[in-house]
């Protein structure tokens, strides 16, 4: 009897230069079928005119050894810097993504809107079992945009935020895992451009573990989280920091209800629409459930930690040595706003704002400090 050989796995793609296509690109390695892509040492910035795209449906793992993808030149600079087009499972390690932070030589802003993403992940409707996001030592900067996008959404951008917005999704489920990553200077194009937002519209969980990683200078939420339909989102953040994140509608400048700042009137008053630290929206059934240890939360101009399970569900949370300060809102904020139990264990934990735990409906409220 003869056993056949098992086949040798197909060697990396070999980038070998900065150059934005051709031989030795990375443009090139990626419409090359290899499912492993390293940037060779002696490669510095890798210059992009146009989105860089990987439309495989098999796992794309990008190695790099601290070289920036430099966006910067990209004609139609809405589009993003790097985009996974098919749901495929994704690891990048050791890169930077540079959107530029700016148009018309000015930086992003209210004033002058604009700008794409760093990292665009859109998950058909047709992905099942788990779409695994997996980013070692990467930083995203400049974008007018989202920092990084995964987005189970047929919406799009217009999917929304917050209260689950529209839209339908596929039934997979999304896992993102961050170790090192820094999202800094970016959301600051567009009203609702979070540092990192995960859109899931179908029936999977969303599953985020992030450790020794950053979200600065970003224009709404640092991170946003945002379970529409359904399905639960579990959570394990550790050793991270937001800071100043959710500024893009406090530029000074009086809102109206025609401008894209305004969010409602309270008692004759405008409220300005700021964003949050860390935003968790869980819309349709399922819980809300995870733990929050050594997380400085500084500077925001809404909430610092907000939580929000709206359907039928339970939260559960864990929140050992949190540092909230210098935040317009609540420090933390949790709500569970249906039939379930709101549920949470503080340890350590210092705030100049208030601590909020809400129980609106059916269920208990078993708050432990």
């Amino acid at each position: 009897l003869i056993t056949p050989a098992v086949a040798a796995a197909a060697p990396p793609a070999m980038v070998t230069n900065g150059n934005n296509d051709g031989p030795g690109s990375l443009r090139y390695a990626l419409a090359s079928g290899a499912s492993k892509i390293v940037l060779k040492g002696n490669v510095g910035t890798v210059y992009v005119t146009e989105t860089l795209e990987y439309t495989g449906a098999a796992p794309l793992r990008l190695v790099g050894s601290g070289q920036t993808i430099d966006g910067s030149g990209i004609t139609d600079n809405t589009t993003p810097v790097f985009a996974v087009t098919a749901g495929a499972d994704v690891s990048m390690s050791n890169l930077a993504i540079d959107a530029g932070g700016m148009q018309n030589g000015m930086p992003y802003s209210r004033l002058n809107q604009g700008g794409g993403k760093g990292l665009f992940i859109d998950v058909p409707e047709t992905r099942t079992g788990m779409v695994s996001v997996k980013l070692s030592e990467v930083t995203v900067i400049g974008t007018g945009n989202h920092g990084i996008h995964i987005s189970d959404c047929s919406l799009g951008d217009d999917c929304g935020g917050g209260s689950g917005g529209g839209g339908d999704g596929s039934p997979a489920s999304i896992s993102v895992y961050l170790t090192g990553v820094h999202v800094t200077n970016s959301g600051n194009g567009k009203q609702d451009a979070d540092g990192l937002r995960v859109d899931d519209r179908g029936d999977g969980d969303i599953i985020f573990i992030a450790t020794n990683s950053v979200f600065s200078d970003v224009g709404a939420d640092g991170v946003e989280l945002d379970e529409g339909n359904n399905g639960s989102v579990y959570v394990d953040v550790r050793n991270t920091t937001f800071y100043f994140n959710g500024e893009y509608c406090n530029d000074g400048a009086e809102p109206t209800e025609d401008e894209p700042c305004f969010d409602e009137i309270d008692d004759g008053e405008v409220i300005r629409d700021v964003d949050a630290g860390f935003d968790i929206d869980v819309a349709g059934p399922g819980s809300l459930a995870g733990r929050i240890v050594n997380v400085d939360v500084i500077d925001y101009f809404d909430e610092g930690l907000d939580f929000v399970e709206e359907d039928e569900g339970s939260t559960k949370l864990v929140f050992v040595n949190i540092s909230s300060s210098g935040n317009e809102d609540e420090g933390i904020k949790v709500s569970e706003e249906d039939a379930g139990d709101n549920v949470a264990k503080l340890r350590n934990v210092t705030t100049d704002g208030d601590l909020e735990f809400e129980e609106d409906n059916e269920g208990i409220a078993d708050i432990s400090i």
